[in-house]
């Protein structure tokens, strides 16, 4: 069946000489992989220039409920985006979101459209960014990620004194600096900030660069735990140095 649905490129793999597969979070259909020919050939419809992660598309493809690999008529980038495969830092935290979301987003023909929504959007917001201003846009990004899966951490009020955050039970507690399955106390301090921050409020904190790097290696940890098969992550590192 001909369709018509927007997207985001999450990832792109070389499946022959002059073809690819490409990783796609629809509107419509959740996760989708499309099969495209011909994309390396001189006169080849789509470009690879096209294909590029977290690319904003609108496409035009046959959808076949029983298949794997779907197929492209044609896309179009809308809207296109001006700075996020440019510019180096742009580029890192374009990486690593593709990658969290490649990683989080496992099943096909599940549609999230709160989830599609806030990606679409936050890219587009990550596009226009000015640069001075990136540095905790992702942790802003896992925590609305959180959020979004269901598995935002808890915080109830337990009284007063000192807090740890349980990435096992995904709450606070008591902090105990002999409990294994806690963040450091900076990082549970940093959580407890972050978590009912809204975009603009963290995008002002004035977060220590060795602090912000281990409290977003410590949450993909918490993702690890609560997220089936979330593993193997590669991109964090990159933007750590990025984001120093």
């Amino acid at each position: 069946m001909l369709t018509k649905c927007k997207a985001i490129i999450i990832k792109s793999i070389d499946y022959s000489e002059s073809s690819v597969i490409v990783k796609c979070f629809t509107n419509h259909y959740g996760m989708q992989s499309y099969l495209i020919n011909g994309v390396r050939k001189q006169k080849g419809a789509i470009r690879p220039s096209q294909l590029l992660p977290l690319s904003l598309l609108n496409l035009e493809a046959y959808h076949q409920q029983n298949k794997n690999l779907q197929r492209i008529k044609e896309l179009r980038c809308e809207p296109q985006l001006k700075q996020l495969h440019f510019q180096m830092t742009k580029s890192a935290i374009g990486m690593f979101i593709a990658e969290v979301i490649y990683r989080a987003v496992k099943e096909e023909n599940h549609p999230d459209s709160q989830l599609f929504e806030f990606l679409f959007q936050f890219i587009q917001l990550l596009d226009e960014e000015d640069e001075q201003a990136l540095a905790n846009l992702p942790l802003y990004f896992l925590l609305q990620i959180a959020r979004l899966m269901g598995i935002a951490p808890k915080f109830e009020n337990v009284g007063t004194g000192t807090l740890g955050f349980n990435f096992k039970d995904g709450q606070f507690e008591w902090y105990d600096d002999k409990n294994p399955f806690q963040f450091s106390l900076v990082s549970s301090e940093l959580l407890m900030l972050c978590l009912p921050a809204g975009y603009n409020e963290i995008r002002e904190m004035q977060i220590a660069g060795v602090h912000r790097r281990q409290l977003i290696q410590d949450i993909l940890i918490y993702f690890n735990e609560h997220i089936s098969g979330f593993s193997n992550m590669k991109s964090h590192e990159i933007l750590a140095t990025v984001l120093a």
